[in-house]
């Protein structure tokens, strides 16, 4: 009797244990999902956050820069500047050894007055020549060559001349003098070294204007050249100086493009404080210029749908869509596409955690990229 009791009252657990499972899924079946709707932020085309900008770094130039070479050749014994140092106009930078030029002076000098010599005994001989001709003792032969050998001499003693004054100079070269105040840029020559006539040996950076040098690419020169002819002003700001803003004006772009496949563009600055030291790193803006199709984003919107770029957008429903884009630029705070119409209200933030046809609900961007908002932030 009590064994067939314990029996079915261990049937009976038996059936419960393996009923249970059945039961809570069918209370689980029969509990309502409700999806939670997350605020997600969203950009939309047709606004402009912020205008479309270019950043371009630079450097700091003289507008005048030189290579100084001597204009003879020689040995250097002497050089009175280093680099970076600033000199005065006439000041000597260099010099080279004029023991030959010297030597070459004198010669030129000791020809010159032979020459002259020679002059002073042809136009005696000339003078007395023409007596004995207006005597008749003489004809008019004799008098024609009195005359031609003082016209020669006149014209050995002009040449002789001019070359004693070009060894003079010659031995005024050996002497590198600034032409202008500026600042040494570049040494390239040492005591004792032998140099060519027109050897570059010192670069010297002239005082006075400054421009901001910037090398840029091909997509960008047009941008450029729209701002010379329309003498557009081009925001200019100095890293050194954070916060200060200066109007340049685009002075030079160069006709074609150097060994880096980049266009040199030459900015001048107006109001640069002296002090500035050249060679300084500068950063130049400047609108991108607009295209039809294109439209800017912020760079926390671009996603990536089969190593293609892509972005989501949301639809009348807002659910969320993936819609291919073809990127035109980076620029310095957000990115350039095209493939957008006008209108579309594209999420900005949190991205990488979005699935296709989830509805979200749209808060306006708030310039940040955290993506907070789209995984359920205020």
């Amino acid at each position: 009797m009590q064994n067939s009791l314990f029996l079915r009252k261990r049937s009976g657990l038996f059936l419960t244990l393996l009923l249970a499972p059945l039961w809570m899924s069918a209370c689980k079946e029969a509990t309502p999902v409700v999806e939670l709707v997350r605020p997600a932020q969203v950009w939309t085309v047709s606004e402009q956050f912020a205008p479309p900008v270019q950043y371009y770094a630079g450097e700091l130039r003289a507008r005048f820069e030189a290579d100084l070479a001597f204009r003879v050749g020689g040995k250097v014994v002497e050089r009175s500047v280093e680099l970076g140092q600033a000199v005065q106009a006439g000041q000597l930078l260099a010099r080279l050894d004029a023991a030959d030029l010297d030597l070459a002076v004198a010669a030129a000098q000791a020809e010159l007055s032979g020459a002259e010599a020679d002059r002073l005994k042809t136009q005696q001989e000339l003078v007395r020549v023409q007596g004995l001709y207006e005597q008749k003792f003489l004809g008019k032969s004799a008098l024609d060559a009195a005359v031609a050998a003082r016209d020669a001499a006149t014209a050995k003693v002009s040449a002789l001349r001019a070359q004693s004054k070009q060894s003079g100079n010659q031995a005024q070269y050996s002497a590198l003098v600034a032409s202008k105040p500026g600042v040494m840029t570049a040494v390239n020559v040492e005591l004792g070294q032998v140099v060519a006539a027109g050897t570059p040996v010192l670069r010297i950076a002239y005082a006075g204007e400054r421009e901001v040098h910037l090398r840029v690419g091909e997509a960008s020169v047009q941008a450029f050249a729209q701002a010379l002819q329309q003498k557009q002003s081009v925001k200019i700001g100095l890293w050194s100086r954070p916060g200060e803003a200066l109007d340049g004006q685009v002075r030079e772009i160069a006709p074609m493009t150097d060994a880096t496949r980049s266009v040199l563009v030459k900015i001048s600055v107006a109001q640069l404080p002296d002090e500035l030291p050249l060679g300084i790193t500068a950063q130049a803006s400047l609108p991108a210029p607009a295209s039809s199709g294109e439209a800017w984003l912020p760079a926390s919107a671009l996603f990536q749908q089969s190593d293609k770029p892509a972005v989501w957008i949301l639809d009348a429903s807002n659910a969320a869509q993936l819609q291919a884009v073809s990127v035109v630029r980076y620029a310095h705070d957000g990115v350039v596409v095209h493939g957008l119409a006008p209108g579309s209200k594209v999420i900005a933030a949190g991205v990488h955690t979005l699935n296709a046809g989830q509805v979200v609900k749209p808060v306006a961007y708030d310039g940040k990229a955290d993506g907070k908002a789209s995984q359920g932030g205020a």
